[in-house]
C-alpha cells in the first residue's frame, strides 16, 4: 500500500509479471537462489507477498520466469559468418553466468524448451547452413557448445580462488593445491595436478576449446567432402566401365 497526495488515501501498488521475475533476479543477484522467498520479495517491492500471485502462479512459476529473463540476455541475431556466431554464442554463455553467478545454476536444473534459447539455435543453425555447413554437424556442434559454454563458467565459479601476485603466490600456488590431494598421492600424481591446476589463463583456455571444436568441425566437413568426392568417383568409374566406356 503507498498513500495518495489526495486525502492520503491508500492504494496498491501496481506492478507487472516482468517487473516481479526482474525483481526476483535482482534479488537473488543480490542475496542468493537460497534466500529468495515470496514474502522477501514482496517487502523487496513494496508489496504484500499474497499480492504476487497475480503476477506468477507459485514459486516455480517465478523460477521458470527467471530462467526465461536469463536467456534473453543471449543475442539472438548471430554474426554471418558461423565461426563467428559460434565464439559469440559460447562467449555470451560464459558471460551469462559470470553476470549471474548466483541465479545461473537455474539454467540446468529447470527443465523446459524455452522460445528465446530456440531462436538463439535458429540463428546459429541458419547461419551454419548458409555456410555449407552439413545440418547434422551443426546440431552436433550447438549440442556441445550450450554444455561447454555454462558448465566452462560454472567450474570456473567453483574453483578456489587463486593466492594474491607477488614475489611468492607461486609457492602460495602449490602449497594450496597440495592441500587438496591426499596424503598418499604419488609424486606422479602430484605433479599431474600441479600441471593441471596450477597457473591457468582461464579465459584464454576457453577460447582455446571453442577453437578446437571449430577447427575439429572443418576437419571432419572435409574429409566429409573428400568422401563424398571418392564415392561419387568410385561410382562414374563403375558406370563408364558397364557402358564399356
Amino acid at each position: 500500500m503507498v498513500a495518495t497526495a489526495e486525502g492520503m488515501k491508500p492504494h496498491r501498488r501496481l506492478l507487472s509479471r516482468q517487473q516481479v521475475v526482474r525483481g526476483a533476479l535482482d534479488y537473488i543477484d543480490q542475496y542468493g537462489l537460497e534466500a529468495l522467498s515470496m514474502h522477501k520479495l514482496g517487502a523487496t517491492l513494496g508489496v504484500r507477498a499474497m499480492s504476487l500471485y497475480k503476477y506468477v502462479a507459485d514459486k516455480d512459476d517465478l523460477l521458470d520466469g527467471i530462467v526465461e529473463l536469463l536467456w534473453t540476455e543471449i543475442p539472438d541475431r548471430p554474426p554471418e559468418d558461423w565461426r563467428e556466431a559460434i565464439r559469440e554464442l559460447a562467449g555470451s554463455l560464459r558471460d551469462l553466468v559470470h553476470n549471474h553467478p548466483n541465479a545461473a545454476p537455474l539454467l540446468t536444473s529447470r527443465q523446459g524448451l524455452l522460445e528465446h534459447p530456440l531462436r538463439v539455435c535458429d540463428g546459429v543453425l541458419g547461419a551454419m547452413r548458409d555456410s555449407g555447413v552439413p545440418e547434422h554437424c551443426a546440431a552436433a556442434l550447438l549440442r556441445t557448445v550450450f554444455p561447454y559454454g555454462i558448465g566452462y563458467a560454472l567450474a570456473e565459479l567453483a574453483l578456489p580462488a587463486s593466492p594474491a601476485s607477488g614475489p611468492c603466490s607461486e609457492i602460495a600456488l602449490i602449497r594450496q593445491i597440495s592441500s587438496l590431494l591426499s596424503g598418499d598421492a604419488s609424486d606422479e600424481l602430484v605433479r599431474t595436478a600441479l600441471l593441471l591446476c596450477g597457473e591457468c589463463d582461464l579465459p584464454g583456455q576457453f577460447q582455446f576449446g571453442i577453437e578446437l571444436m571449430i577447427r575439429g568441425l572443418d576437419s571432419y566437413m572435409d574429409g566429409f567432402v573428400h568422401g563424398q568426392l571418392r564415392t561419387q568417383a568410385v561410382a562414374t568409374e563403375g558406370t563408364d566401365y558397364v557402358s564399356g566406356q
